[in-house]
């Protein structure tokens, strides 16, 4: 079997398992959000029992007019979600008899098994998969392969976990493998493996220290603007795939630097000869067992930016819809970690193939901004939990008048 089938195989069986981890993480959530649910049911049938034992206590005459109010103030909740939050926490919760706990939320996304399961697949399926892709393929073919992980994800969310397919996003997950396919069509297929000499030349006179130094200033920047309350869906997008083009970056080199001492044992790390060059890479002595500093450096790189990403990719899936920040994400990831891997590891042959993959390139990920509208378009408009049991909360008023 050749380098790339090779390679190719590891990245979709790797996005297979990334998108069952993902459905799992949903279903972690889900769960917590039914806990939930269950809690603040109890919460209101508890303030409403309340409310019928004691009527107008207070006024008896001005018992309609409280009703009324109550009425007008659960309404007002049901269009402002913090005050409905922020009125539900005074209130005393009965589950469990535990009526002296205090309603604050689900429980952490850590607490669920369900959830931690899903998050290990999730980096499963990318040390061992994409990973493991990176060093036989260029990152411009394992990054739109992403897309599996999606539609694996989409198939289960429907099949398990009741979500519902509707015909728009049927027809933009098309688009967007439409657009997937014209990337993999005009992708450099050459294995570094097979030239290795060349990869190390390729790294040596990079100035991959130069570029990561770029993206982390670029990070700092954009993080700062995030945690001074300029926060947008773009901001948050942006800074997810920063950091998961340096995780690409920098496990491509570590794969690499494994598969091709294996190979070739006479071979320094490409880590130390980005940072020593060739002739002092030689001489670098480890530091920790085998490792030398430079390797230990894109170690602590490679675990920054996946705790990065994370921490980034769960702040944005708490404020935006998954079906309006995944696609974005997926094709703003796409363009930067394909410009960071051509730049930095030279996989384009000449200025033709670099004209005519850049055409094909953009127009392929204009295929998948175009199917993303359908995707955003079509998600269901639903009530947040706290807010439907506000609204039935005040129908069930209605109907005692």
């Amino acid at each position: 079997m050749s380098s790339y089938l090779v390679g190719l195989s590891a990245a979709v069986l790797g996005n297979v398992v990334i998108g069952t981890g993902q459905c799992m993480q949903k279903y972690g959530l889900n769960r917590l959000q039914r806990e939930w649910d269950t809690r603040r049911a109890f919460q209101m049938e508890g303030s409403s029992n309340s409310a019928a034992a004691y009527p107008g206590a207070a006024n008896p005459a001005s018992s309609n007019h409280s009703l009324s109010s109550s009425m007008y103030s659960s309404a007002v909740d049901i269009r402002s979600r913090s005050s409905s939050t922020a009125a539900a926490s005074q209130q005393p919760l009965l589950h469990l008899g535990a009526s002296s706990k205090r309603a604050v939320g689900p429980r952490p996304r850590y607490t669920s098994k369900a959830w931690c399961l899903g998050l290990l697949m999730n980096y499963a399926g990318e040390v061992f998969g994409n990973s493991l892709a990176l060093s036989y393929l260029s990152a411009s073919v394992v990054a739109p392969l992403g897309i599996i992980a999606v539609i694996v994800n989409l198939i289960l969310a429907e099949r398990f976990l009741g979500e519902r397919i509707t015909a728009n996003q049927r027809f933009g997950f098309m688009v967007i493998m439409g657009g997937v396919g014209c990337i993999l069509l005009v992708a450099p297929r050459k294995s570094a493996a097979e030239n290795a000499m060349q990869f190390v030349d390729a790294v040596a006179n990079s100035g991959v220290l130069g570029l990561f130094g770029i993206v982390y200033i670029v990070q700092a920047a954009l993080i700062t603007a995030i945690r001074k309350g300029h926060q947008s869906l773009f901001a948050y997008v942006l800074v997810a795939s920063l950091f998961g083009t340096l995780n690409v970056m920098a496990s491509k080199m570590l794969t690499m630097f494994v598969r091709l001492r294996l190979a070739f044992g006479g071979i320094a790390n490409p880590a130390d000869i980005a940072f020593y060059g060739a002739t002092g890479a030689a001489e670098a002595k480890p530091l920790v067992f085998a490792f030398t500093g430079p390797q230990i450096l894109a170690a602590a790189c490679l675990a920054l930016s996946i705790v990065g990403q994370e921490s980034f990719r769960q702040q944005a899936l708490g404020r935006y819809p998954v079906m309006e920040f995944q696609p974005v994400f997926f094709a703003t990831f796409n363009v930067v970690a394909t410009l960071a891997g051509l730049l930095l590891f030279r996989e384009l042959d000449g200025w033709a193939h670099a004209a005519v993959f850049f055409s094909v390139f953009f127009a392929g990920i204009a295929l998948i901004v175009y199917g993303s509208r359908f995707l955003q378009r079509a998600r269901s408009v639903e009530l947040p939990s706290h807010i439907r049991l506000q609204k039935d909360n005040l129908l069930g008023h209605t109907k005692m008048m």
